[in-house]
């Protein structure tokens, strides 16, 4: 039986258990038939990000995430009455969605994630071993003129190279010779290095021995235009630290991760000798 078929019995026995009338004792609320339990709301809490944990935190979150699955079973019961869930699909994936909230519950109370996200010492070695996932990459920026030809980009780099004139002063020689707009000055958005999609653009702009100031030393390819220009910002590349909320969320995720593979299996045997 598969995890999916393992938590439908489950939840169907849990289900047969409650109380016909009223809500049951230690239930939150009842919507028709269906009995919303503290394991749910768990559940559904603990499959939030980092912001709808925090949304949801305290008594008067717990009593909006409440309500919000007081709606949704609404919701779905309407969609039930209409003739909507005729379609046996769209039953099973209502009780995927339920069996799913019922293992997440049964996980969260066997591995609390609060539990491992006070686990510093692990989060930290973590966070040591996967130092590159969360490294930030270098941008960087050029100072860009367009030019119609490759040929003519190479001609002027050859001048602005030899200090003959500055980009800006090309840019001048343009607008006197032609009266067009396109040889204004233009800055490119701040970039990370993608040799993919430009390879012969990105080599040159992040090549290592090229500061702020220096000329790329090729004319480049944007799309169907010819640029040259001049790097104008470099973003070094940097570790976010082990603090930042986004972090310690990807740590807690990928560490809680690991330590309910064997909890699962477990579980899975358990409900599997229950539910034969």
């Amino acid at each position: 039986m598969t995890a999916i078929g393992l938590a439908l019995t489950s939840l169907v026995m849990i289900a047969c258990e409650a109380k016909v009338e009223g809500v049951p004792e230690g239930a939150l609320a009842r919507v028709g038939e269906v009995v919303i339990e503290p394991e749910m709301v768990e559940a559904t809490h603990a499959q939030l990000d980092a912001f709808g944990q925090a949304r949801f935190r305290g008594p008067h979150g717990r009593r909006a995430l409440i309500d919000a699955i007081i709606s949704e079973e609404l919701l779905v019961q309407e969609a039930r009455a209409a003739g909507l869930a005729d379609d046996p699909r769209v039953e099973w994936a209502v009780l995927e969605e339920l069996a799913e909230l019922q293992r997440a519950a049964m996980l969260e109370r066997r591995l609390p994630r609060a539990e491992v996200a006070a686990d510093t010492e692990a989060l930290r070695a973590r966070y040591e071993r996967e130092r590159e996932r969360f490294t930030v990459p270098e941008r960087r920026r050029m100072r860009v003129v367009r030019v119609e030809t490759w040929g003519e980009g190479e001609r002027a780099l050859v001048r602005l190279r030899a200090g003959e004139l500055t980009l800006d002063e090309f840019a001048d020689e343009l607008v006197a010779e032609h009266g067009e707009d396109r040889a204004r000055i233009a800055r490119t958005p701040l970039m990370k290095r993608d040799d993919h999609e430009f390879p012969a653009y990105h080599r040159l702009l992040f090549d290592a021995g090229l500061g702020v100031g220096e000329f790329v030393p090729s004319p480049v390819l944007s799309g169907q235009v010819v640029l040259i220009g001049e790097v104008d910002e470099i973003e070094p590349a940097q570790v976010r630290p082990f603090e930042d909320p986004d972090v310690q969320e990807q740590l807690v995720t990928a560490e809680r991760a690991a330590r309910l593979v064997p909890i699962e299996a477990e579980l899975l045997a358990e409900l599997a000798a229950r539910f034969k």
